[in-house]
């Protein structure tokens, strides 16, 4: 478990406090942990109190910026603009940072006080699942029977669970000490029925809700008359003092902030007195409201009085305002506040339950991958080595614009092929930044005639002369082929206007395919709402045979590694095992022998239905003893027929992104665009592309 993700029920539940105290508790068997709060106030110039106290306590090097990258009124004006995929890729490429070496991140969730809290529950179980983060909900106990506490938390798990999110257990915080035994008890019950587990129950601590005169008086803008060294003093309560001094002097207590109008020098004499009498109780602190000042006599009287050891601040605004501004201010810990800190510590050491914490952590667990998650990562892994990819369709609109993409994100290093001149105007109308892509002109091309001379050599056995050689190699296609296979270019990207069949034709003459493989197949990446497949092969080849199916097989799973999957291969049949028989269950049990053969270290099970592949359940039923059957995460269909009826079929009825096809077996890659791609497709193909290459790349050094 790489990520956690701490949520609340509502405003002031202690979540953030609970995500310090983690930290220190996991900091203490944990070598390095990382912290993320994705939505946090750094907007304008405002700073996160949280990510302040969190990189001063733990000596985190990460900026702010890094920590918290977007701010409340970005993240609504993204909500705004229905553009939550790039609220959450921000958030995403943040994370990866954050988390780079690390052995754990922890993730604050939103604190339900800023402009987006109507939708925080469903912006933060967005935020879990993109992260892949099982979800620890904080939720405030204090005054609430052990049935509210149940109906909260159940409530916000309610958004978690319906987007697919991983739920750790809940914390409660704030119970009455008195109760926190029996409460305890009661908790464990209840939470059990709903198979959710409790981690923690926090007493109430006063200390930690009680401000100190230092943060009211930076909190609320307060200018210090007197006492600045005693702004340490510890606020218990608030009182307005509005009576008379003898009134006011019956009501004091200990740790009491005073507020009364800067005009009633009675009060401030009486707090005075209460200050240095030893028969009243020890006041925090006085405000002064209404913009007024003492008497300049009272000044003086203060200034020379002995043992008067409390500040007295000054705010411009009334008595009722004044008052009201204080009591609704939130509280905040800070790192020199030692007090409190070590309060924290103590109090997580002691109330989390270490032992059920422990087992989430150490939890062996499928990874969850999000759509978002996985084609940031495309474009996060095209961009650690830069590598050449050619366009022989430099003229076409998408084109252009996906490349003013690609070269922003500097995600590969571009080759447009075509007219120059017509490229640049069309790039400037269409507002594309291409000044990073190099533009070739095939016909007038400096290496068109060393392309030709290496064409007609491949080709010549086949009866062609020079002549047509150099024909066939001003089509942008083929020179741009020939680029990849002389090393001009690292790959290719085709198909916006061109057939698959124009595409791939000139690779298969001039790349050929890699040793050991018969045939070039195809595979898409089946973006699906929490993990990502690989389905093969449903582009290309319509009927192959078992020692085909095996090929396809094979370089499925080499693609499937070259992006991140650790391969396990479903050979999928109408029957699983030995309980079909039939010319087709043959062929693909005859296949699956043959991948066991070539490639002896991949994990395979065939022949294998789709829904044993995939659903552990099912899997126990029919293979309880694959290590494959119910984890699948490569899927090998028996034809083109099944393969392209399902992955169309699973994009449309699952709402999945289908990012593909992505040939595979070619000695170098090339890849084919739908004629009516968009051009986020385009970008993607060409990061996939990228990725291949560097793979290829990989592959050729010593």
């Amino acid at each position: 478990m790489k990520n956690i993700y701490i949520s609340a029920t509502e405003p002031r539940s202690g979540k953030s406090a609970v995500a310090l105290g983690l930290y220190k508790l996991l900091s203490e068997t944990t070598d390095k942990i990382g912290f993320l709060k994705p939505i946090g106030r750094n907007d304008g110039d405002t700073i996160d109190a949280d990510i302040t106290l969190v990189k001063e306590l733990f000596d985190i090097d990460a900026s702010h910026e890094l920590i918290s990258p977007v701010g409340m009124n970005e993240a609504k004006s993204y909500i705004a603009s229905g553009n939550t995929d790039g609220l959450l890729t921000k958030i995403l490429r943040a994370s990866h940072t954050i988390s780079d070496g690390c052995d754990i991140t922890i993730v604050e969730g939103t604190d339900f006080t800023g402009t987006i809290s109507a939708l925080e529950f469903d912006i933060n179980a967005d935020i879990s699942k993109t992260l892949d983060a099982p979800v620890i909900m904080v939720a405030n106990g204090q005054g609430r029977s052990v049935e509210e506490i149940i109906s909260q938390v159940n409530a916000a798990r309610q958004s978690f669970d319906a987007r697919g999110c991983d739920f750790i257990g809940a914390i409660v915080t704030k119970i009455d000490p008195e109760n926190l035994e029996s409460i305890n008890t009661a908790l464990e019950t209840a939470f059990s029925r709903t198979k959710l587990d409790l981690l923690g129950i926090f007493p109430y601590d006063p200390l930690l809700g009680r401000p100190r005169m230092r943060e009211i008086a930076t909190k609320i803008g307060a200018k210090v008359l007197f006492g600045s060294e005693y702004l340490n003093n510890l606020v218990s309560e608030t009182k307005v003092a509005a009576m008379t001094i003898g009134n006011v002097l019956g009501r004091l207590s200990d740790g009491m902030l005073l507020i009364t109008p800067g005009d009633r020098d009675d009060m401030i004499l009486a707090a005075m007195v209460s200050r240095v009498s030893g028969t009243y109780p020890n006041i925090s602190g006085v405000v002064l409201t209404g913009g007024l000042e003492p008497a300049d006599s009272i000044k003086k009287l203060i200034g020379g009085l002995t043992g008067f050891s409390i500040p007295i601040l000054q705010l411009p605004m009334d008595t009722f305002e004044s008052a009201i501004k204080i009591s609704q201010m939130e509280v905040s810990l800070y790192a020199d506040d030692s007090q409190k800190i070590e309060a924290l510590y103590r109090a997580t050491r002691k109330y989390v339950k270490r032992a059920k914490l422990d087992n989430y952590l150490n939890l062996v667990r499928t990874p969850k991958q999000t759509p978002i998650a996985f084609l940031n990562d495309l474009i996060e892994r095209s961009q650690g080595q830069r590598m050449r990819v050619v366009l022989p369709e430099g003229e076409e609109d998408r084109t252009l614009k996906a490349v003013a993409r690609v070269l922003e994100e500097k995600m590969a290093d571009v080759i447009l092929l075509g007219d120059p001149k017509t490229i640049k105007e069309k790039a400037i109308r269409l507002d594309a930044k291409i000044d990073g892509a190099v533009i070739l002109d095939p016909a007038n091309s400096e290496r068109l005639e060393a392309y030709t001379d290496a064409y007609y050599e491949m080709r010549k056995h086949k009866g062609i002369t020079r002549d047509h050689a150099h024909d066939v190699m001003i089509d942008p296609i083929y020179f741009g082929t020939m680029m990849v296979e002389l090393g001009d270019a690292d790959g290719l990207v085709s198909g916006a206007v061109h057939t698959t069949r124009h595409t791939i034709t000139p690779a298969f003459q001039i790349i050929k395919t890699m040793p050991g493989i018969s045939l070039v197949s195809s595979i898409f990446f089946m973006c699906l709402e929490d993990r990502v497949l690989v389905y093969g092969d449903c582009a290309i080849n319509p009927n192959p045979s078992a020692d085909e199916l095996a090929d396809i097989a094979i370089s499925s799973s080499e693609t499937a590694t070259a992006f991140g999957f650790e391969p396990l291969i479903a050979m999928l049949s109408y029957s699983t095992g030995t309980s079909g028989i039939g010319p087709e269950v043959e062929r693909v049990a005859q296949a699956t022998e043959f991948v066991r053969q070539k490639a002896p270290g991949l994990k395979v099970e065939g022949p294998i239905q789709y829904d044993a592949a995939i659903s552990l359940e099912t899997a126990k039923t029919k293979l309880p003893d694959s290590s494959v059957a119910g984890r699948a995460n490569i899927f090998i269909f028996p034809d083109l027929n099944s393969g392209n009826t399902a992955y169309k079929a699973v994009q449309r009825s699952a709402h999945a992104i289908a990012v593909g096809p992505v040939l595979q077996g070619l000695n170098k890659p090339v890849n084919d665009l739908s004629r009516g791609c968009l051009v986020e497709d385009i970008v993607y193909t060409i990061a996939i592309t990228a990725i291949q290459a560097q793979d290829v790349l990989k592959k050729a050094k010593p």
